[in-house]
């Protein structure tokens, strides 16, 4: 078995983790990832195991990824409100190529992943509800919501979309119902100073947005 260097092995992973998105598991077949990545499909048997440790691999660095920006970003936003909408982006930026199948086949082909998946929530969660009770002494979230209750909503109606891939009207993408639902749940929580933020920040984000689109 082929032994990358950390820092080749981070280069690869995430390589790998967009086409998995964007084809979804089933359909990301090691021929095609050879093909995409420019490499022999021997080699990456030669890396991975086999393709469940490719995705299993993939996945999770791919979520430490995160968690390691996740953890900047609250180091470093003036507060939690601006934080919140920076992680809701940072995860914004998956959903933009999310192919909905790449849910379903996590289900269907890789249940026993699903327990890892479920831990991490779990951390997710004590994490989320650390950031919810630091806003609202900073002052920019509601200090009468039942946050965990809430969560718990979000994470239902998260959860429900990705099965639901089927009932999607073709003219509604999976990103418009991610940016639908996130600022739902951020006007939901903002206190008058929150709102303002949200309101501000997404301003912003809109005119970058056009400053950035093809003339």
């Amino acid at each position: 078995m082929t032994q990358l260097n950390a820092a080749d092995e981070q280069r690869l992973l995430s390589a790998i983790f967009p086409i998995i998105i964007e084809k979804g598991i089933k359909a990301t077949t090691m021929d095609l990832l050879a093909h995409r990545l420019g490499m022999s499909k021997r080699t990456l048997y030669e890396i991975f195991d086999n393709k469940t440790d490719l995705i299993r691999r993939v996945l999770d660095h791919h979520e430490e990824h995160h968690h390691e920006l996740g953890k900047r970003i609250i180091a470093s936003a003036p507060n939690m409100m601006v934080a919140l909408m920076q992680l809701f982006d940072l995860h914004r930026q998956d959903m933009v190529y999310m192919n909905v199948s790449f849910f379903r086949d996590m289900d269907r082909l890789y249940p026993h992943l699903r327990c890892d998946y479920e831990e991490r929530h779990e951390q997710h969660r004590r994490y989320m509800m650390q950031i919810f009770r630091i806003g609202v002494e900073q002052g920019v979230f509601r200090g009468d919501i039942n946050f965990s209750i809430l969560l718990r909503m979000m994470e239902i109606q998260a959860e429900s979309l990705k099965r639901m891939e089927n009932l999607f009207p073709p003219d509604i993408t999976l990103l418009e119902i991610y940016d639908t639902l996130t600022l739902g749940f951020l006007r939901s929580i903002a206190s008058r100073q929150g709102h303002d933020l949200l309101d501000d920040y997404m301003r912003r984000r809109n005119e970058l947005s056009l400053n950035q689109s093809p003339t």
